[in-house]
């Protein structure tokens, strides 16, 4: 299944090699950690290097900078069409991704890949955004879900990028078409050096007359779906350092795309050079802010493989 899924996207992305691992390649000698840091939900401005704690394998790293706004984004759009967005929620979902579009910056690119039970590539990386407004045009809702194979396709199509690369998915419903299943996704998402963050439906909240056992019986069937949704999601985003946003109203898809873009942009990318040699394999990473009671979010780790 997992070959299956590979194959795929490289189809799509028209990069039939295997995937590298490698968050950075031995050449550029230099591993960039993002990292968000805030308090009661906002982000904290105007830290420097000495604001931070950074551990490579518990030993602590002598970083080289600390950049914010300055570093430009590469972010892939993810965006679930499948049947039950169809009508006015894929007219909001339009909308949300065409205000996220004439918000970028300069040297800010973007791409559009929609999902449903099959990946299209509206739009490859571009820092045009009417070029992404002219793809959401023709975009329509059709089908089933397949949010795996598509956080794969655009990890893919971000393993290339050095400079900020993230992932913005939205899916409104559980996976149900997907060649890759969820043991074989959150591996890659750990592996790669992108951020995603996810918005999705958020947990019913209307409690059904509990005289009616076939409304108790769709109530809690829906909530099932939801945990299961969300904890896969909620994994996802944990894992990458980015976050999940769950919404009960697609008019407010607009203001959270906005929201999420705003704070890509207040994240911390620091940059430290290991010493050599570099032993291959996976290194943990512990990011620590000298201030008490606030919100640290950072990758785990990364991937080292040597180049050959």
């Amino acid at each position: 299944m997992i070959a299956a899924a590979i194959a795929l996207a490289g189809a799509l992305l028209q990069t039939p090699q295997e995937p590298d691992r490698a968050v950075f390649r031995v050449a550029t000698r230099a591993v960039r950690v993002d990292v968000f840091v805030g308090h009661g939900g906002r982000a904290i401005a105007g830290l420097t290097a000495e604001d931070f704690q950074l551990y490579d394998d518990g030993k602590p790293q002598s970083l080289e900078s600390v950049s914010v706004e300055a570093v430009p984004l590469n972010v892939v759009l993810t965006l679930d069409t499948s049947t039950s967005v169809a009508g006015k929620p894929l007219e909001l979902l339009r909308d949300a991704a065409s205000s996220f579009a004439d918000q970028l910056a300069e040297g800010d690119r973007a791409a559009l890949l929609t999902f449903s039970d099959r990946l299209s590539l509206r739009s490859p990386l571009t820092a045009d955004g009417a070029i992404l407004k002219r793809a959401l045009e023709d975009v329509e809702a059709d089908g089933a879900t397949c949010w795996y194979d598509a956080l794969f396709a655009a990890l893919e199509l971000l393993e290339s990028e050095r400079e900020r690369p993230m992932v913005l998915l939205f899916t409104d419903g559980a996976d149900t078409y997907s060649w890759l299943t969820e043991e074989q996704l959150l591996p890659m998402v750990r592996e790669s050096s992108a951020i995603v963050y996810a918005v999705t439906r958020g947990e019913p909240t209307t409690v059904p007359d509990r005289r009616t056992s076939a409304e108790r019986a769709r109530w809690r069937q829906v909530r099932q779906e939801h945990a299961l949704r969300t904890r896969v999601l909620h994994e996802v985003t944990d894992e990458s350092s980015g976050r999940l946003v769950e919404t009960d109203s697609y008019e407010r898809l607009q203001s959270l795309f906005l929201e999420i873009l705003s704070e890509m942009k207040t994240r911390y990318v620091l940059t430290y050079s290991p010493p050599e040699p570099l032993r291959e394999g996976w290194h943990e990473l512990d990011v620590k802010v000298k201030r008490k009671g606030v919100d640290v979010r950072a990758r785990r780790g990364y991937y080292y493989e040597k180049q050959n």
